[in-house]
């Protein structure tokens, strides 16, 4: 029976101290541009080491690398598989990022703000009907705060509207980067400030819901310069919040609660 060769792209036998620098390269360009899709398995550690021509230990050390990378998964008695999950991988780069560079909460607040502008307008133009609906039922969640009763759930419900609102703007690498800001942002505020209470929060996610009618009806329209401006007074209203509020107006990204706070932050995939 003739053998088959793994699908990944060829390469010459790699015998240099650089060699496992050379694997993590190129299984990178396999699964960023889908020869090897999301969710695929990788040839075992002995095909890849004799596609390579190096050793299993190396392609071990190269497995390891890509799975600190986030570009694939090490399920143990299956095999290693491309993670499915793009939004993990936006993630876990800009986390890494926010927090080698001791970004602030409120920096973090205001690039998100910059993003909801574009995404609002953005929607105001693309928004399908589906899109529309989709809002709609995410305004509709949040109109009844106190059905929400723990922080997760009101968490996910102001969440999901933002993220709803960013992916109806069809752009994928700004409802990607959204995505993320705000699932972080929300969560910060929330469980930093968990100890004022439920009731706190219900009643505060309650006081936006005009800001959101107005983009909601703004976007429904079609109408852009009326869905940026309504987006722009949403947004002050949040900032206020934010800097007028102590210890949120001084959180670093990189301070030990909110580094823990980060790695418990899971992204909407069904918006």
């Amino acid at each position: 029976m003739p053998r088959r060769d793994p699908p990944v792209a060829p390469m010459a036998g790699m015998r240099s101290p650089k060699a496992g620098d050379a694997v993590i390269e190129s299984l990178r360009r396999d699964i960023t541009s889908a020869r090897l899709p999301l969710g695929s398995r990788l040839p075992n550690e002995r095909e890849l080491a004799a596609h390579y021509g190096v050793s299993q230990p190396t392609v071990r050390e190269a497995v390891r690398a890509l799975e600190a990378m986030g570009l694939v998964q090490v399920r143990h008695g299956s095999g290693v598989f491309v993670r499915g999950d793009s939004d993990y991988l936006v993630a876990t780069a800009l986390q890494i990022l926010m927090q080698m560079k001791d970004v602030g909460l409120v920096d973090a607040l205001d690039v998100r703000g910059a993003l909801g502008l574009q995404s609002a307008r953005a929607a105001a133009k693309n928004a399908t009907d589906a899109d529309l609906a989709a809002l709609e039922d995410a305004f509709a969640v949040l109109g009844d705060a106190a059905k929400l009763r723990d922080f997760d759930s009101l968490i996910a419900a102001v969440t999901g509207f933002q993220v709803v609102l960013s992916r109806a703007g069809h752009n994928e690498l700004t409802a990607a980067i959204e995505n993320v800001l705000v699932s972080l942002i929300m969560h910060m505020q929330f469980k930093v400030l968990q100890r004022r209470g439920i009731r706190f929060w219900q009643q505060r996610t309650t006081e936006f819901q005009p800001d959101r009618r107005k983009i909601l009806d703004a976007v429904r329209s079609h109408d852009s310069a009326a869905a940026v401006a309504a987006m722009s007074d949403y947004l002050d209203h949040q900032r206020r919040y934010f800097t007028d509020d102590p210890e949120l107006a001084t959180l670093r990204l990189s301070d030990p609660e909110a580094v823990r706070i980060a790695a418990d932050v899971e992204f909407r995939r069904d918006a």
